[in-house]
């Protein structure tokens, strides 16, 4: 027997989404902790701050989600990369599920693993500059 399609529980991605916030914002506190308390690096510091804690934010609700709810992977068809002018780009097409608030997830999971795929390594390699160099 075959399962029907799983109905994304709305309540638990808004947890997983809300505890990731508050992840990431606890991730860019530490790294404000490390860039910009002995001095900072004005505008790009801010930047990369903000850029670490949304790169968190992504990391934390993607394995939340795949540990958790696990109900939007089936609206995924397909993962493409490919080159384009020097850049390697990933593209994601999405089905729709005929409801707005699905679809609303659906394209914030897309975005989440756009995010999570481009930032894993620089946040490595962060976190290693930071902490052990």
């Amino acid at each position: 027997m075959t399962e029907g399609p799983k109905t994304p529980n709305r309540s638990n991605l808004w947890t997983i989404a809300l505890v990731a916030g508050v992840i990431g914002l606890a991730a860019g506190a530490a790294f404000w902790n490390q860039i910009e308390s002995g001095g900072g690096m004005g505008w790009v510091g801010w930047l990369m701050i903000v850029m670490l804690s949304l790169i968190t934010y992504s990391i934390i609700f993607y394995f939340g989600h795949r540990f958790f709810e696990d109900s939007l992977d089936q609206y995924i068809v397909s993962d493409t990369f490919s080159k384009k002018h020097d850049w390697i780009d990933l593209e994601t097409e999405t089905r729709e599920s005929g409801d707005r608030k699905v679809d609303g997830w659906v394209a914030h999971y897309r975005f989440i693993r756009t995010m999570f795929a481009m930032g894993l390594l620089p946040l490595i390699a962060c976190i290693y500059l930071f902490w052990f160099a």
